[in-house]
């Protein structure tokens, strides 16, 4: 699996698409590459829908994506960055999206980080 995290609007999805079309290309490891995009809106459905569970439910989560999608290239936003949200729901929902990132970016083979269009490896 590979990660690719970056403010919203940056060029992850089509730096994603490039990766995975690349590997499928060449065929590089494993089976047939597919984009995940927009990985922190999952996080967001995934608390909507499990309410008050931990933060280790929530990395299971990530963990679950990344066992089921092992030839994934998955995008996240960068949510932490900036004012501190007052609502209590946008401040855990940051929160989620941070522990699942360090999850993700654990569990991924290649990490990238991604700023006007320009993919940088990190990992």
């Amino acid at each position: 699996m590979l990660l690719i995290v970056g403010g919203s609007f940056q060029g992850k999805k089509q730096i994603a698409r490039e990766l995975a079309e690349e590997r499928n290309r060449t065929g590089g490891e494993g089976g047939r590459w597919t984009v995940i995009p927009d990985f922190h809106q999952r996080i967001r459905e995934y608390l909507q829908t499990h309410p008050g569970e931990g933060r280790e439910a929530l990395r299971a989560f990530a963990r679950r994506t990344v066992q089921e999608n092992p030839d994934a290239v998955i995008t996240l936003d960068e949510v932490g960055c900036g004012v501190v949200p007052v609502d209590r729901e946008e401040r855990e929902y940051r929160e989620a999206v941070g522990a699942a990132g360090q999850e993700l970016a654990a569990l991924a083979g290649e990490v990238y980080r991604v700023t006007a269009g320009i993919p940088v490896r990190i990992k």
